[in-house]
């Protein structure tokens, strides 16, 4: 569900608030994935620049990560299929942003498992 962000909330993790997330290289999925072996974790942006592509932009990386936790139906041995890693880095997905509520994940399930194959 779609919303505004209240206007007492602080920014979030995002500096533009609206739109989707930008889409990244599947290789710095592999790469943030890898770096905390599959666990989703929040820390400094250098850490995240230290094993991304330069000029990658790491938050969204970082999001994008954090939605392989979800998707353990793709998982082999504990890793995500490469199919994984190329379908989620360019797929549409919406920012979740404070405050808001939602009923659901950040982007459309149906046709992400389409995408997959």
């Amino acid at each position: 569900m779609k919303g505004e962000v209240p206007p007492d909330l602080p920014p979030d993790l995002w500096e533009q608030q609206t739109g989707d997330v930008p889409a990244v290289k599947p290789d710095d999925l592999k790469s943030v994935w890898r770096l905390f072996g599959g666990q989703s974790r929040s820390t400094g942006e250098n850490v995240y620049k230290s094993v991304c592509s330069p000029g990658a932009d790491v938050r969204s990386v970082w999001y994008r990560a954090s939605m392989l936790t979800l998707l353990a139906r793709w998982m082999r041995d504990g890793q995500p299929d490469d199919a994984v890693f190329e379908v989620l880095a360019t797929f549409p997905m919406e920012k979740m942003r404070t405050g808001i509520v939602r009923e659901g994940l950040p982007f459309d399930v149906e046709e992400f498992v389409k995408r997959i194959g």
